[in-house]
């Protein structure tokens, strides 16, 4: 298994393990998962010690999840980003699939390197198991 196939699947195994949890009076079960994103709008250029924000657009899988941020692993001038949901639900609800209901929200990033960035967006897992990425280049302007 590839290091990245290693480090998404550990990352979201611990986030399920640590945040499933049960409350008594409700029966309510709450889950972390990641979800694919559709869409990023960047800059063509970030500059150097600035703080961009990108929009990032993802598609809702049923009405029991909900947006509870972004993850991300960095490596040299490389950044891999997933969105993590929230899944609540009970022994009594029925979620409902979403067809296409896309979400977007903002991640604020901060430049500090002075070359550039290669920027990986996870949109899910092929066939074969691998990982799928959206990914995008994007130099930076030092002035």
């Amino acid at each position: 298994m590839k290091k990245v196939n290693k480090v998404i699947l550990y990352v979201f195994l611990i986030l399920t393990a640590a945040s499933c949890s049960m409350d008594d009076n409700s029966n309510l079960y709450t889950a972390q998962e990641l979800v694919s994103i559709d869409s990023v709008n960047l800059p063509d250029t970030l500059n150097f010690r600035e703080i961009h924000d990108f929009e990032i657009t993802y598609k809702r899988p049923t009405d029991c999840h909900f947006f509870d941020g972004f993850s991300n692993e960095k490596n040299e001038n490389e950044r891999i980003i997933w969105v993590v949901n929230r899944v609540y639900y009970d022994n009594n609800t029925n979620c409902q699939e979403l067809e296409n209901e896309l979400i977007t929200k903002k991640l604020s990033f901060e430049v500090i390197r002075r070359d550039y960035y290669i920027f990986k967006f996870w949109q899910g897992v092929d066939e074969e198991g691998e990982n799928i990425y959206l990914t995008k280049e994007v130099p930076v302007k030092v002035e």
